[in-house]
């Protein structure tokens, strides 16, 4: 190829990675509808907490909206969960492949949240939330009386499985020194939007 063509193809070719953007978007926006979600299930478990209160409730109906309201708690933390998994999601994407957030660097839980300068972190990160997703799954199973015992079992080996997987495919790597960062990943990225 010629210099202009190679340098015309080449430009094209990075950005090309603006592409990413349509995810990004997507995961915001996923993550919004998720949190109205909460919004409403949490109604829902308003309404059963305030209907439990009443005097002539019988017992038994007692019982089993106590475990519909527990149910239902679970379901506004799963989906709070998986709404968090979202914004991570579009974050890490935003910094791997656009640039760093500059808005972000200034406030103080941005260190925490925006600590992604790989996609093996990202991937890493994403890991930990849908493990904690696929244990407050089994507490929701465990909450249903038409669930065999023997399912809940398998699902709990699984997720055993899988935390086991994620620890030794990533373990090492929470137990770095300070300072010990691989070469051109610390701090501050050259070259963001270039």
């Amino acid at each position: 190829m010629s210099n202009p063509l190679k340098r015309w193809f080449e430009g094209v070719l990075w950005n090309s990675r603006f592409v990413v953007l349509i995810a990004v978007i997507v995961s915001l926006l996923s993550a919004l509808a998720l949190f109205c979600l909460v919004i409403v299930d949490f109604r829902g478990v308003l309404a059963g907490t305030l209907h439990a209160f009443e005097p002539d409730l019988a017992s038994g109906t007692h019982d089993a909206l106590l475990g519909d309201i527990v149910r239902k708690i679970i379901t506004v933390v799963d989906a709070a969960l998986l709404g968090a998994f979202m914004l991570i999601f579009g974050f890490g994407l935003y910094e791997l492949f656009i640039g760093e957030i500059e808005i972000a660097r200034s406030s103080k839980i941005s260190r925490r949240l925006l600590e992604i300068e790989s996609l093996e972190a990202l991937k890493t990160r994403l890991g930990k939330v849908i493990l904690i997703i696929l244990i407050v799954e089994v507490f929701k199973d465990a909450n249903r009386p038409e669930t065999p015992p023997l399912n809940l079992l398998y699902l709990t080996i699984a997720i055993a499985l899988i935390a086991l997987a994620l620890y030794l495919t990533h373990g090492g790597e929470a137990h770095k020194p300070a300072g010990t960062e691989t070469p051109g990943h610390a701090g501050h990225r050259e070259g963001d939007l270039e």
